[in-house]
């Protein structure tokens, strides 16, 4: 996704996570201080379309958002995430 449509993206926007897309949930380090440690990742089994949360403004903000995932909030790499599919290749085909 490019930074103009990131910035379009509002709090429940709906974006598709292709298959075998890494999230990640990051935490600060109580002995590195501000710098962030990934405490879980999980990997996508599927293609899924989900809410957009937010861009992560915390931990390793430079190219990573917010999504919910499971119940959860997730980051994940800006640019593997697509505008509700309808910038995947693959949804174009359909």
């Amino acid at each position: 996704m490019t930074k103009r449509e990131m910035r379009k993206l509002r709090k429940g926007d709906l974006v598709y996570l292709p298959s075998k897309v890494t999230l990640y949930k990051f935490e600060k380090s109580n002995r590195w201080g501000q710098i962030p440690f990934v405490s879980r990742a999980v990997q996508t089994s599927k293609p899924l379309t989900t809410a957009f949360v937010g861009l992560n403004q915390d931990y390793r903000g430079e190219g990573y958002c917010k999504v919910l995932y499971n119940g959860e909030i997730w980051n994940v790499e800006s640019n593997k995430i697509f505008l509700g599919g309808k910038n995947d290749q693959t949804n174009r085909s359909l």
